[in-house]
């Protein structure tokens, strides 16, 4: 499904002003990047099939509450369980414990100083009523788990802003919207344990990891880890920047200066961002990193 150009509207109580319009960016892999369109979830219910047909073990419902390693290991205590693998991918999101174990200090999330009401639901409701209906047809909503908001909250933030903003926020069901607090932090001064055996992962990428463990093996995992960091960090650190100043821009848009120049809330599109291939570039990068790496370390 290909979603419409999206519109920018005045938040005024009397009539809808419509100042700008969004791109089809989603048409052009030049402009937008490929891309997998779907629901997250049925994605997810893909990777998780493909992964079961290959033999890998997966464990639902497991609570991580420790993470070790030594000079030829690595693992994680699990629902009281102790599991001891080659290498630990750590991807236990906002809270994370491997954080800790990485760090040597508990690196606790800064409030932002943002919030945003999220919510999922069936559109239908809003289709039928005129002042919404453009802004559903032919759109995907997603979820987000966080805190639940309430919809008195939401319209009380929301007060003098245009009419089909607070009917979305009245057709949302009570029990699908979420307070979602924005929280950030600096950035790590290392993405691994004191061994190398263990590895945070964000919403960084699997595929350079996967990479350099099939090129080297195992028996260098260590060495693995650190080209994985080498290769990855600095694109990470400079995608997470682009969401924090593309934040800034919107939340402090000037509206009475918006029609002289509407381009500037317009979502830039990072071209070396949207149109990286992470695989290719692994493949691509990794014998110079490991050399590299080799003549740092004797």
């Amino acid at each position: 499904m290909t979603p419409p150009s999206w519109v920018l509207v005045a938040p005024r109580e009397s009539c809808r002003e419509r100042l700008t319009r969004e791109p089809k960016y989603w048409d052009s892999e030049e402009n937008f990047g490929k891309r997998f369109n779907g629901r997250r979830g049925e994605i997810h219910k893909i990777l998780y099939q493909h992964a079961l047909s290959l033999g890998i073990e997966i464990r639902p419902g497991q609570k991580v509450t420790d993470y070790f390693e030594d000079e030829s290991s690595a693992g994680v205590v699990s629902n009281g369980e102790r599991i001891t693998g080659d290498v630990v991918l750590a991807a236990d999101g906002v809270r994370s414990k491997a954080r800790t174990t990485a760090l040597g200090f508990e690196d606790k999330p800064k409030s932002s100083g943002y919030a945003v009401y999220r919510a999922w639901m069936m559109s239908d409701d809003l289709a039928k009523n005129s002042s919404t209906a453009e802004l559903v047809d032919d759109r995907n909503v997603e979820e987000s788990w966080s805190t639940p908001g309430d919809r008195a909250d939401a319209l009380d933030v929301l007060k003098g802003w245009d009419p089909a903003v607070h009917a979305i926020v009245l057709a949302t069901p009570p029990e699908k919207l979420v307070d979602w607090k924005l929280v950030y932090r600096d950035a790590l001064p290392t993405w691994l344990s004191p061994k190398h055996r263990i590895a945070l992962v964000g919403h960084g990428d699997g595929a350079t990891i996967a990479v350099c463990l099939q090129l080297s093996g195992k028996e260098q995992a260590p060495l693995v880890l650190k080209a994985y960091q080498r290769i990855r960090y600095d694109r990470v650190r400079a995608a997470q920047k682009t969401g924090e100043t593309t934040r800034d821009k919107w939340h402090k848009t000037d509206f009475a200066k918006l029609k002289e120049n509407p381009e500037t809330v317009k979502l830039k599109r990072e071209t070396w961002l949207l149109n990286h291939d992470a695989e290719t570039h692994a493949y691509t990068v990794y014998k110079e990193i490991i050399e590299a790496l080799e003549a740092e370390h004797g």
